[in-house]
């Protein structure tokens, strides 16, 4: 599994994959629901979460956080009622590979479920888009959170943005 993982992981043919949706996914979880988004205010409001938790709590570049790979991506909130409080990004490397960026969640909701929500929905949406193999470069502190839903390190630690991570693989 780890030698599959490390061959869709590095290789060189990159194709653009259509990820629009056949039909609205949304999924209501306990008080907070998921959904896919396109664009609008809610798009903002994702970019909002995203740019609070990188740029003002981990002090990382506002042009690594927004990279320009937004808009061929996949994009996911989580919602408590009408506000955004968790947003990550999907780019598809492949047509059976995905790679999972930018799960950001405001600071008051961590640990209460939303991330685990947002993790079981995307797994709804990979299934749907008929993806093999999620990458994620997951910051050393939250590697346990992810081995908990199918993840596994791959490789040694290193830096991004100036954070150690490490590279992470999940078989869907």
């Amino acid at each position: 599994m780890i030698a599959f993982c490390f061959a869709l992981a590095t290789s060189s043919v990159v194709q653009i994959y259509n990820h629009e949706p056949r039909h609205s996914i949304y999924i209501s979880m306990s008080k907070f629901s998921y959904q896919l988004v396109t664009g609008g205010v809610e798009l903002q409001q994702a970019f909002e979460v995203r740019r609070q938790v990188f740029v003002r709590e981990q002090s990382i570049s506002e042009d690594l956080v927004f990279d320009g790979h937004d808009r061929e991506s996949l994009h996911i909130v989580a919602k408590d009622g009408q506000r955004v409080i968790g947003s990550a990004r999907v780019q598809f490397l492949t047509d059976k590979q995905a790679k999972l960026e930018r799960m950001a969640i405001l600071r008051h909701y961590r640990r209460k479920g939303v991330g685990k929500g947002m993790l079981l929905f995307l797994d709804t949406v990979w299934k749907d888009k008929q993806v093999q193999q999620v990458i994620i470069h997951a910051q050393l502190e939250v590697v346990p959170f992810y081995k908990l839903y199918g993840f596994d390190e791959f490789g040694l630690p290193f830096q991004e943005a100036g954070i150690k991570h490490i590279k992470m693989c999940k078989q869907v």
